[in-house]
């Protein structure tokens, strides 16, 4: 037992099971009949016997097993290199019976799960042309479940959207209520995340639309060609508007390989990789403007002489 794994134990605990399971009658020591009351009671002696001995054994097996995690821990990622036994599925519950029909110990408990950890991410923008605006970062590489709930209301008033910048994860729902006393027709032709609301005007209910894909969202009024607004959908709530002073930090960045995006309605994106170590890092953009281009209405076409 001095080198055995906890999965050997399981093997060695099922064979003694298996064999206190056989009576010395079935056997072949005695295969006249059934067993004498005597038989019988010297036969129950026997697995109490070794039911005792096979606890004595786990509790044996499981001191080495805590005793290697520590080893392992003290190491460096011990938590990471050996897997933890079988135990109640939440933390705190009361653990299984083993296949004896007793409860296991208080030790045999499983080992808690490796956290997972976290820095900061600070970092600076700037403009290359020395002026300011309204810059957004994200970590764009963490996997994360879509927002659930979450709403945002872009009103069409003064026959412009208002905010005419936003910034929402995805799976956010957006709704649009008209506001003027003219007819509005909401659309976007961007990529991952077209829609086309129809037209309605003030009084009725406002229409609505989840944003899914991650990207920048260019909406526009299919009647008014000068309305217009940007919502960036991000992939996870790992993200943050930049200070005034051009400064920005993230908390609860996973450590390791991270994607950071800097990005500004009137300027070009731009990208960087960062390595997060556990301490923090910091990151620093300079972000180049860029002129409005000219936009369709919702049939790729040309806006008509009605261009309010």
């Amino acid at each position: 037992m001095k080198n055995a794994s906890p999965a050997l134990t399981g093997i060695l605990v099922g064979m003694a099971i298996t064999q206190l399971a056989i009576p010395a009658w079935a056997q072949g020591q005695d295969s006249s009949g059934p067993p004498t009351r005597t038989e019988f009671s010297k036969l129950q002696s026997e697995v109490r016997e070794q039911r005792q001995l096979i606890i004595q054994m786990l509790q044996t097996e499981q001191q080495r097993y805590d005793m290697l995690l520590k080893l392992l821990a003290g190491q460096g990622g011990g938590a990471n290199l050996v897997p933890a036994p079988a135990a109640a599925a939440t933390a705190g519950a009361e653990p299984p019976a083993d296949d004896l029909g007793l409860k296991r110990p208080e030790h045999v408990r499983s080992a808690p799960a490796p956290e997972h950890r976290t820095a900061s991410l600070d970092g600076k923008v700037a403009f290359t042309d020395g002026g300011s605006g309204e810059v957004y970062v994200f970590i764009e590489n963490v996997r994360t479940t879509p927002a659930h709930g979450r709403a945002l209301e872009v009103k069409q008033e003064g026959k412009q959207f208002m905010p005419r910048v936003a910034v929402v994860q995805a799976g956010t729902t957006v709704t649009f209520p008209n506001f003027d006393t003219v007819y509005h027709n909401v659309f976007s032709n961007s990529p991952r995340n077209s829609f086309d609301l129809g037209t309605y005007q003030a009084g009725e209910k406002p229409r609505s639309v989840t944003l899914t894909g991650s990207g920048v969202v260019d909406i526009f009024c299919n009647i008014h060609q000068k309305m217009s607004a940007k919502v960036l959908v991000v992939p996870n709530p790992l993200y943050t508007k930049v200070r005034a002073d051009g400064t920005f930090r993230i908390e609860n960045v996973p450590v390791g390989q991270r994607r950071v995006v800097a990005w500004s309605p009137g300027a070009k994106p731009s990208a960087q990789k960062i390595d997060l170590a556990p301490g923090g890092g910091s990151v620093s953009f300079a972000l180049q403007r860029e002129d409005p281009a000219a936009h369709l209405n919702k049939f790729g076409q040309a806006y008509g002489s009605y261009r309010d």
